[in-house]
């Protein structure tokens, strides 16, 4: 009978908290021994046998891993490697940005690098099916803009829609963890509408015709607008708080 992996430390010092040593060490046996989604990992007795802590110190490290989407917990069957998911990452980065639009505009810059970097590979992978589907989110963003009414639902269903033929998997799904961070964050503070709220349509009508016309440089220049848009609205939203925008300089104007 093949003998179990063992844990690379065998008995854990004592940091000054050990329940993140315990997640440490379970994440790394993860990776070494090769589990996928659905694999079992061992009890927690033998967990707290083999790293030499309390159950204690194993249960609350497990509770932190299963609210990061790394583990489950099943009544009745044990510990089980889970399939990842980016919800527990927005749910906690959504939380954080509340307090700290600092955070936010840190935030809004990787999402903004990201689009802008790989726009390329947008306009490539574009088809005349995706185009069709953006000219109907279009006009149903256009509808909502000219009656008053929110569009946030549309417009991250175009930032979706702008990522679903790259070869990228993990991009559209990164772009919309951002979105909803920011949507969230600014539900959450007053902000002044757009005196023009057809801009806001007509910055996304930009890329779909950039994208139409298979042009990069026009794709990238009309993510450059949208983004200063969506930075105007974080000064205000720091302007609405009293927070200082200590930012030396803008870094996607």
């Amino acid at each position: 009978m093949l003998s179990k992996p063992k844990f690379k430390n065998q008995k854990l010092k004592r940091p000054q908290f050990l329940y993140q040593a315990v997640q440490d060490e379970v994440k790394a046996y993860i990776i070494e021994q090769a589990l996928v989604p659905g694999d079992a990992l061992p009890p927690e007795t033998e967990l707290a046998e083999q790293l030499g802590v309390s159950r204690n110190s194993v249960r609350e490290a497990i509770k932190s891993l299963e609210t990061l989407g790394i583990v489950e917990a099943r009544t009745g069957a044990g510990l089980f490697v889970r399939n990842f998911s980016f919800d527990p990452l927005l749910e906690n980065l959504a939380y954080g940005m509340m307090f700290d639009l600092k955070d936010l505009a840190d935030i809004l810059e990787v999402r903004f690098h990201i689009e802008h970097s790989m726009i390329d590979q947008a306009v490539a992978a574009v088809t005349d099916e995706q185009l069709e589907q953006f000219h109907a989110i279009l006009e149903r963003m256009r509808a909502l803009l000219g009656q008053g009414k929110d569009y946030d639902e549309e417009d991250r269903l175009f930032h979706r829609a702008l990522w679903a033929n790259v070869k990228n998997r993990s991009v559209g799904k990164i772009v919309d963890v951002f979105w909803m961070v920011f949507s969230q964050a600014r539900q959450r503070t007053q902000v002044p509408s757009n005196p023009d709220p057809m801009q806001i349509y007509q910055w996304h009508a930009d890329i779909v015709d950039a994208l139409a016309a298979r042009d990069n440089e026009a794709a990238r220049v009309a993510i450059v607008r949208h983004y200063g848009n969506i930075q105007r609205v974080l000064n205000e939203m720091r302007i609405s708080r009293d927070e200082p925008d200590n930012d030396e300089e803008n870094p996607i104007s």
